[in-house]
């Protein structure tokens, strides 16, 4: 739970901090950070990602503008926060269960300014259409039962003592929930979604278990054999967190903080701030094909302090890219 935690302070911040600099006279850093809690540096991050954010379509005037003059931050371009929204019934039940799946997954806390808010919603809506307020709120619980990161704590123990799990598990290709009793090997992810990769018993073969699609997982007695782990090679397609003893040991420093995004894709990885501005990651995984592909965005701003392959990998990564684009 330790990305998520990390993800839903920085989302609250970024969130409280628009109202509080979208006046006339704008807000000082100093002030930013006494109201939201956080150091100067994560606030000047923060304020990186709000300068990404906007209404669709997303294009360049669309988009948040900010300014920071001395010390203090301006916003403009974001004028749509200063006035009261006009939503239909359809909408404001949309926002209802996007905020309640929110604070289910531990985004917001029920308590504060994002639970009230959707309090005061939720009133509002049953006034007009309580039927559909209800028929709604029945089915918010069984999306907020499939939250990923939930299972996150009792899978990682089980990987660490080696004992199988028991998966109740939502068969999207079948539309059913079946019991699995499998060993853990990896938790891996592709394409914005996590898995766990296990050699399932039932099949007596290794499967990918989306961890979204999980409606419970325990740790069962018996340990695991070891058998699907034999020959195991990592798809192209993924990151890799809590990868096992033959993983590569990865040393990445950073001449900026933006490889703190790092940590957001491999959530085990580990990062130590230096004094002079640069940040040392380091993590474990089988899969360097796919981090060599990953590093290549950050150019000069990157050096591989270990291993040597994925230097290897990274430099024959940008050989083929130049000779496509030059």
């Amino acid at each position: 739970m330790v990305m998520l935690n990390r993800i839903g302070c920085r989302l609250n911040r970024i969130l409280l901090m628009v109202p509080l600099i979208l006046r006339e006279e704008g807000a000082s850093l100093e002030e930013l950070c006494d109201a939201l809690g956080a150091e100067r540096e994560e606030v000047l991050a923060d304020l990186d990602v709000l300068f990404l954010c906007g209404l669709p379509e997303y294009g360049p005037g669309d988009l948040i503008d900010r300014r920071i003059v001395n010390d203090r931050v301006y916003l403009s371009m974001a004028d749509y926060f200063k006035r009261p929204l006009t939503i239909t019934t359809d909408e404001a039940l949309a926002l209802i269960v996007a905020g309640e799946a929110l604070v289910g997954a531990g985004f917001f806390e029920p308590g504060g300014p994002a639970g009230s808010a959707l309090k005061k919603v939720r009133e509002i809506v049953a006034g007009h259409s309580r039927g559909s307020i209800e028929e709604v709120a029945q089915h918010i619980d069984v999306e907020l039962g499939s939250n990923p990161g939930r299972w996150w704590e009792v899978i990682e123990e089980g990987l660490e003592r080696g004992k199988d799990l028991r998966l109740q598990y939502y068969s999207f290709s079948r539309g059913e929930v079946s019991s699995r009793d499998v060993e853990p090997l990896s938790l891996v992810s592709s394409y914005g979604h996590w898995y766990l990769l296990a050699w399932c018993r039932r099949a007596e073969g290794r499967r990918m278990f989306r961890l979204d699609r999980m409606m419970s997982v325990e740790i069962v007695d018996p340990p695991g054999d070891g058998r699907g782990d034999d020959g195991l090679e990592m798809p192209e397609v993924v990151a890799e967190m809590k990868p096992g003893r033959s993983a590569h040991s990865v040393k990445l420093r950073f001449s900026g903080k933006e490889g703190r995004r790092l940590l957001e894709e491999w959530p085990t990885a580990k990062f130590t701030d230096h004094d002079d501005g640069t940040v040392t990651i380091t993590l474990r995984t089988r899969n360097l094909s796919w981090l060599s592909r990953y590093l290549i965005r950050f150019g000069d701003r990157l050096e591989i302090e270990s291993p040597r392959e994925l230097k290897r990998l990274v430099r024959d990564t940008a050989s083929r890219l130049l000779e496509v684009y030059c």
